[in-house]
């Protein structure tokens, strides 16, 4: 899978471009266990800090991330669907 480029025209935002490959690259088993640093995947995907600051703050709302303080990103534990 791998980091796609994030399109500047293209029809979401750089930050929305970004959470949502690397939510990708998360489902894929790609990302398993901690994220790279904010400033390793902001030259990564080739955008500023606060782009993926942005995205970091998307993918915690969507329960995909836990962010621990002075420890780092880590992919969050999976929530298995409850029976019914």
């Amino acid at each position: 899978m791998g980091v796609s480029p994030v399109d500047p025209l293209g029809a979401d935002f750089a930050y929305v471009q970004v959470a949502n490959n690397i939510a990708v690259r998360i489902e894929a088993g790609e990302i398993t266990h901690k994220l790279p640093s904010e400033r390793s995947l902001a030259e990564e995907y080739g955008v500023a800090y606060q782009t993926v600051r942005h995205a970091m703050k998307v993918l915690r709302e969507r329960g995909l991330i836990i962010t621990r303080q002075g420890r780092g990103t880590f992919v969050a534990p999976r929530r298995d669907p409850a029976p019914g």
